[in-house]
């Protein structure tokens, strides 16, 4: 009996035989390299392979899955597809090398790119060139790669080092039970596609290939991140009664009947989503939420080769805006920077991207790009409820200059006779302590505050959030993070500025009284999760949440107000039962 722990990614309790797979690495495929030609032939030979079995693994997965978990494969076939990072390849073979030294050594320079990322869902993508390049290694060495498959024969959890989308959906998805791995983050494509297939995944176990078994039985916990190896009778029965209890509550949720969300005492909370991939971009429906409370718009210029024009912009945000069908659309402007894998920006290395060249402080260094998406955003409210949101602002100068920015775009717009709307909202995302401790002077030249409280979480507890070594700091429930909120919500009432959440402390069944507690009005999260804030909003009081607030700020420890707004939601709910 084995009792490990990780961070849960994709909810849900899952029972199984374990089946260990552990990734090929690279070095071990290695051979002397042939003459240059013939090395150059083995590459193209194996790259001609790998898109033919991308393209059947596509369709497999399309037939199987679905479109979203499909597009999870097209993203392998636009890096195989990727001409500049052949080319590098090629060179290194012209240099002498063999083709799969040549490609392990332009993966280890693209690593170096991708470890100095801030942003984390960024930073995992490096996960999906790093896949890519050890299917066309494996080729090269004529071994079986992830492409190959694995045959499950029962109810079973994947336990790896690493899994890759090609892993994940190759496996036969009517024994795969979920899976369990030592690397990965919670935003990884593998983990993205365990909450399209609606099984349990958790990630940063340590050493668990080296001591789970396959055959032997699991158990895990997706949500909190508990994994049990061959439990015995009393771990057993306690798994299977909170496994119970998880699908009752879950039934529960999802027979909540839609529409607006108000607590018992009448205050509306909005529930809006988050968005800006094209997976959550194609799926927006007015029908499920209030709104979008957040679309990152950096991940269209993700797209691109080069700078897309306004007409790119505008036609992806009208489409995006038409979708929502008048709600409330908060699209937040460009946040990328230095840290950022984009070549074409030509950015400057950094030595600490967390406080470095990104969002506002490049588009207010670089005007024209500036000036082209407001002047998209701009024209896309004709056709929607757009609202306009600038990220990463620090002091009252970045804000007006970024007001000033919006200005001008309009005053081209009306020289052209170009309609939009003239009351756009304008708000900034709270992120920094450095906005916590000014909101007052902020307040009055915006709409909305919107926090994104998976950076200001970090910013303020001096915690990567991508670092394990520190996650017991990572954490919204810290007094200090608490306080801030509060801090923020004080500010927004007495101003008169709409306040909203959009970060993942939003989805957290334990903090929302607290942040309903605190004055927020929109909660902005993944769509799945709105089946459960729903039932939860609906079960509140607004002045309870109130007086939970200022007990659980004056708490003396992260774990004790934890417990405390936990018990308080687990209450509120049974209460209205």
């Amino acid at each position: 009996m084995h009792t490990l722990h990780g961070i849960g990614c994709s909810e849900g309790f899952s029972e199984g035989s374990v089946l260990v797979k552990r990734s090929i690495r690279p070095e071990q495929l290695e051979r002397p390299a042939k003459t240059a030609e013939e090395e150059l032939q083995r590459l193209e030979d194996s790259r001609r392979a790998l898109d033919e079995r991308l393209e059947a693994l596509y369709d497999k997965t399309l037939s199987e899955s679905g479109e979203e978990a499909a597009e999870l494969i097209e993203s392998y076939q636009m890096i195989a597809m990727d001409q500049p990072l052949f080319d590098r390849i090629r060179a290194k073979i012209r240099d002498g090398l063999s083709a799969p030294a040549a490609v392990r050594q332009v993966l280890e320079q693209e690593k170096s790119v991708f470890d100095a990322m801030e942003d984390v869902y960024l930073r995992e993508r490096y996960a999906d060139i790093e896949a890519v390049a050890h299917e066309l290694i494996a080729l090269c060495c004529g071994v079986s790669g992830a492409l190959s498959g694995v045959e499950l024969r029962g109810p079973t959890i994947v336990v790896a080092d690493a899994l890759t989308p090609v892993d994940t959906v190759n496996l036969d998805k009517k024994f795969l039970r979920g899976f369990v791995t030592e690397a990965g983050g919670t935003t990884s494509h593998a983990v993205i596609l365990a909450r399209t297939l609606g099984i349990p995944a958790v990630v940063g176990v340590q050493d668990i290939t080296g001591i789970a078994k396959t055959g032997e039985t699991i158990c895990i916990n997706g949500g909190d991140g508990t994994v049990l190896l061959s439990p015995g009778e009393r771990e057993k029965a306690a798994f299977d009664l909170a496994a119970a209890e998880y699908r009752r509550g879950k039934e529960r949720y999802e027979k909540e009947a839609p529409g607006p969300a108000f607590t018992k005492d009448g205050t509306r909370i909005l529930l809006a989503v988050n968005s800006g991939d094209s997976d959550t971009a194609d799926a927006l429906s007015p029908a499920v939420c209030d709104g979008v409370g957040l679309f990152r718009t950096e991940f269209l210029y993700m797209k691109e080769e080069d700078y897309p024009d306004e007409e790119t912009l505008f036609n992806a945000y009208r489409a995006a805006v038409v979708r929502m069908a008048g709600k409330p659309f908060i699209f937040r402007t460009l946040d990328i920077g230095g840290d950022k894998a984009l070549g074409y920006m030509q950015l400057p290395r950094e030595e600490n991207p967390f406080l470095g060249y990104r969002a506002v402080r490049i588009c207010l260094d670089r005007p024209a790009l500036f000036r082209t998406q407001l002047r998209a955003l701009l024209r896309a409210s004709a056709y929607g409820a757009v609202q306009i949101m600038f990220p990463m602002i620090t002091c009252l100068e970045e804000l007006l200059r970024c007001r000033a920015a919006l200005d001008e775009a309009r005053s081209q717009l009306d020289a052209e006779g170009a309609p939009y709307r003239k009351d756009i909202p304008v708000g900034i995302m709270v992120e920094t302590p450095a906005a916590v401790l000014v909101l007052d002077q902020l307040a009055p030249h915006v709409e909305f505050f919107s926090v994104g409280t998976n950076d200001l979480v970090q910013y303020l507890m001096a915690a990567d959030r991508g670092n394990p070594q520190v996650q017991g700091l990572y954490d919204s429930f810290q007094i200090s993070v608490l306080r801030a909120l509060r801090h923020i919500g004080t500010v927004a009432r007495q101003h008169g500025v709409a306040l909203g959440v959009c970060g993942e402390t939003a989805s957290s069944t334990a903090m929302v009284p607290f942040l309903v507690g605190c004055g927020v009005e929109e909660l902005s999260v993944a769509a799945s999760a709105l089946p459960r804030l729903r039932y939860l909003v609906r079960r509140l009081n607004r002045q309870d949440c109130e007086e939970a607030a200022r007990t659980a700020v004056n708490l003396p420890s992260a774990k004790q107000a934890k417990e405390f707004l936990c018990r308080f939601a687990q209450h509120s709910m049974e209460e209205a039962e």
